[in-house]
């Protein structure tokens, strides 16, 4: 089932007024493992899997270990899956070492170019070696980001993985969010972020954030302008690209009332 940006447009309408546990539990219901989490161990992924385990819902958390994460990162992944049952967390690698591709290609994160490369080679490549087995990918993203999610829609369409992404906490607010967290300490929370880390990504990108900057000012903070990874079509501008997804997709748009003439 071929679909564009305009297709979802009224699917991510009709989810805008929805509560985050009532997007998380249509998209369950609809795609049961066929949706997953897509989680880097951040703050709003704690609180994005905290509420999807305590409904009991049963989904992959779809974490990419790039080789060059913090301890505390990898350490808050364990944490989650000891702590929240009704998670599967899957782990996906790059297909060489930090050190291999070092050898090869050189120290690629100290340009723009390089760090394009870089991001691709540890983060989106992984992910695009498993398109095809999941119709959406549950992801934490924010307006109150700012930036490029300034306009975040709760549906988009994901061409370089060929699902949805759907955002539950699109209009969720920082203050709603600490709020959150603070209310439910049993969350798989980072302690990086107790660290002056607001974003945290892989060690050699990521430093701490003084209180008079923005929040994205740590990542990349040696190369001017390098705002996002790309992991994330919203930070890609991806356009209207039509992309194929699973016939199943077709059952939450029903779902919420919007069917598919198609």
């Amino acid at each position: 089932m071929r679909l564009t940006q305009e297709d979802v447009a009224e699917l991510s309408s009709r989810l805008e007024e929805r509560s985050p546990i009532e997007i998380i539990r249509l998209v369950s219901q609809a795609l049961g493992r066929r949706a997953g989490v897509l989680a880097s161990m951040q703050r709003s992924e704690a609180a994005l899997c905290h509420m999807a385990d305590r409904a009991g819902l049963e989904l992959d958390v779809v974490f990419v270990d790039t080789g060059v994460l913090h301890p505390e990162t990898i350490a808050t992944r364990d944490r989650l899956a000891a702590t929240h049952p009704h998670l599967h967390v899957r782990t996906l690698s790059p297909e060489k070492t930090f050190a291999q591709q070092t050898r090869e290609d050189g120290v690629l994160y100290l340009t723009r170019e390089g760090q394009e490369r870089c991001c691709d080679l540890r983060k989106s490549a992984p992910l695009r070696a498993i398109r095809g087995e999941y119709d959406a990918f549950l992801a934490p993203l924010r307006r109150d980001e700012g930036g490029a999610r300034a306009k975040l829609r709760v549906v988009e369409l994901d061409p370089d993985l060929g699902l949805l992404r759907i955002h539950p906490l699109a209009r969720m607010k920082k203050a709603e969010l600490l709020g959150y967290l603070g209310a439910n300490p049993d969350a798989a929370i980072n302690p990086l972020h107790g660290m002056g880390f607001p974003t945290i990504g892989c060690f050699p990108c990521t430093t701490p954030v003084r209180e008079d900057e923005e929040e994205r000012a740590g990542r990349w903070r040696h190369l001017a302008g390098v705002e996002y990874c790309g992991i994330n079509p919203t930070d890609r501008r991806s356009g209207g690209v039509g992309v194929d997804v699973g016939d199943r997709v077709r059952a939450l748009f029903e779902g919420v009332g919007a069917p598919l003439e198609q």
